[in-house]
């Protein structure tokens, strides 16, 4: 009899999330591009988080 993986299962789900976010990311970029005439320096001020 087989057990079930939990450990793959979370990591899959986990990878799931995480491209899922990817995507939104991705687009809301895109939106921002066009609205700030696609400076990129001023894009990533605001997307990313002060280091």
């Amino acid at each position: 009899m087989r057990r079930f993986d939990w450990r793959k299962f979370k990591k899959k789900g986990l990878k799931k999330i995480l491209s899922k976010d990817e995507k939104m990311l991705e687009e809301n970029v895109q939106e921002l591009k066009v609205e700030k005439g696609g400076n990129i320096k001023e894009l990533s001020k605001e997307i990313l988080p002060d280091e």
